[in-house]
């Protein structure tokens, strides 16, 4: 579980697909995403659910490709209970998106013994953000931002601004538990990549990491929003070099660009260099 822990904490790309459609789930094991989500829960139809499910195994185990999870059914109800059976028969490792999160419902895919996203979708989870980051099992909160936008009668104007209290409430309480930064959810329009570009902007600027694809042409885009730009590295570099010789020197503050550093700001340099890094930019 370890180096699937690892690949997850890095991740900035989750492509989902219906556990039901095997020419989805090849498509996505072969994709350029970090991460490969097996969907059991709203996008198959009732009467195909043990269908996914049988799906679960060889998804699992087969050889390569990014990390993996698998969306349940809520883990209290009937559905849910049969799917986490399905992922508890796994010597694969696998983790478990949780869908609608809340603290009994967490509590109960943790038995599981790994890995944990929960998915916020409600009022509810977004009022127990706190808690669900809090929980031992759980590596990441996610945004469910189509069910949570229609639960709340949030009228979407293209800038995001209705996510903007519930993207802050997930980052926040991700960076109080210090797990790794919130995962946005998905842009629905899957050929528009202006709203894609404009969703991924809102989400970074706002501190979350990473985003839900709901086709494998989303995962570039993502990707590439989510790496910082040339001009953010080169300045980057410019702080942190400047920073060694301002501590070298026995300074406490300088200037770069016309930029005030200090250690917060170099700290913040440093982490756009590593970034860099883990997107394959750098």
């Amino acid at each position: 579980m370890d180096a699937l822990l690892r690949k997850l904490a890095a991740a900035r790309t989750f492509l989902i697909f219906p556990g039901d459609e095997e020419r989805k789930r090849e498509r996505a094991l072969t994709s350029a995403a970090d991460a490969a989500v097996l969907d059991l829960e709203d996008g198959v139809a009732p009467d195909a659910k043990e269908e996914a499910r049988a799906a679960v195994g060889p998804f699992a185990e087969a050889p390569g490709g990014p990390a993996r999870l698998v969306r349940v059914n809520d883990p209290l109800g009937e559905d849910g209970a049969r799917d986490l059976a399905a992922v508890a028969r796994l010597e694969a490792p696998v983790g478990v998106l949780v869908p609608k999160a809340t603290v009994h419902a967490v509590e109960r895919a943790a038995e599981l013994e790994r890995p944990l996203v929960a998915l916020v979708e409600d009022a509810a989870g977004i009022r127990d953000a706190y808690a669900l980051a809090e929980h031992p099992a759980v590596f990441a909160l996610a945004l469910g931002s189509a069910d949570l936008t229609a639960s709340l009668g949030l009228l979407p104007d293209g800038s995001g601004s209705e996510l903007l209290f519930a993207r802050s409430q997930l980052v926040v309480a991700s960076g109080a538990a210090r797990i790794r930064p919130p995962i946005d959810g998905p842009c629905l329009d899957v050929h528009d990549p202006a709203a894609l570009e404009r969703e991924v902007a809102a989400a970074r600027t706002l501190g979350l990491l990473g985003k839900v694809c709901i086709h494998p042409d989303q995962v570039e885009g993502v990707r590439r929003g989510f790496a910082p730009t040339r001009a953010e590295l080169e300045q980057a570099r410019r702080v942190v070099a400047a920073w060694a010789a301002i501590v070298a020197h026995g300074g406490a503050v300088g200037v770069v660009d016309g930029l005030l550093v200090d250690p917060p700001v170099a700290e913040r340099a440093r982490a756009v260099i590593e970034a860099s890094e883990g997107s394959g930019t750098a």
